[in-house]
């Protein structure tokens, strides 16, 4: 039985059947922005992330999120300021750096991004964790990072939990409710997922149409792929496919067709280069 989101989605886009995509697309993530659920804040934060720049509208947004009550989705905020390049977050970015530990993690990484180098005594105490054998810079910069900490004990677990759930570039920040709401342990997904990836990264055009044909994949985690490498290969003529897919039965491919198409349409229908398409990492079982 489809999920209450799913159903007022489709229920509406299908009321007003003249809207455009990019209306369709606002539509469908900001059903999940606007989520009680704390779950669904963080999945749409990392669509956002995955839009890219420039972007006016998904950087406000998302600055907006870093007030989230929600320290995960606050986290999620901060990754996707560094990832669509927002350098006029940094302010935002810096006094994220007082948060929780899990919320100034993800703002030293975004900081780092955008080349500003305060989050680097956070970074360093992630690195370090609990070791005992850290040099008196390294020691230097733990405590100055534990200063900034709420819950200090819980720093060294950041990177941890962090390396957990990396993959898939910019929509790492969605893999931890992903692993729950896609099943990444069933048979073969992850591996055709990770080929999905790399198909992106393909130079032949025939690639965009191999990303379109995987839209339809019986693996959710497959369909993500396919959605998030159109965003970054497909044309124009991906999008009605992409329409198509925000009435999808999980709302993490829901959200990631909603950022491509705007992604798309940024760029004005062109084709995405090959060159702009990240690497990603193959996903283990």
């Amino acid at each position: 039985m489809l999920g209450t989101a799913l159903f007022l989605s489709a229920l509406l886009l299908q009321s007003v059947p003249d809207s455009g995509p990019q209306w369709q697309a606002w539509f469908t993530l900001n059903l999940s922005l606007n989520d009680p659920g704390p779950d669904h804040r963080q999945t749409g934060m990392a669509a956002l992330a995955a839009i890219g720049e420039p972007d006016a509208e998904a950087v406000k947004r998302a600055e907006n999120f870093l007030q989230d009550p929600d320290p995960l989705v606050r986290q999620s905020a901060a990754l996707a300021l560094g990832e669509m390049n927002a350098y006029a977050a940094i302010p935002w970015l810096k006094q994220a750096l007082n948060d929780s530990p899990e919320v100034a993690f993800g703002a030293a990484k975004a900081l780092t991004k955008l080349g500003d180098s305060s989050g680097r005594d956070v970074l360093i105490a992630v690195m370090a964790g609990e070791r005992k054998d850290a040099p008196g810079f390294i020691t230097n910069a733990q405590r100055k990072a534990k200063d900034k900490m709420h819950h200090p004990q819980s720093l060294a677990l950041m990177g941890a939990q962090d390396a957990a759930g990396a993959m898939f570039g910019p929509v790492a920040v969605v893999i931890p409710v992903a692993r729950e709401t896609m099943k990444l342990r069933s048979k073969g997904g992850p591996g055709r997922a990770s080929a999905t990836a790399y198909i992106a990264k393909d130079p032949d055009p025939y690639a965009v149409s191999l990303l379109e044909w995987a839209l339809k994949d019986d693996e959710e985690l497959v369909r993500l792929e396919a959605a998030k490498g159109l965003g970054e290969r497909g044309n124009a003529g991906s999008v009605p496919k992409l329409v198509e897919t925000l009435r999808d039965t999980n709302e993490v491919v829901r959200d990631m067709a909603a950022a491509s198409i705007l992604r798309i349409t940024d760029r004005g229908g062109a084709t995405g280069p090959a060159s702009a398409c990240p690497t990603v990492a193959p996903v283990k079982k």
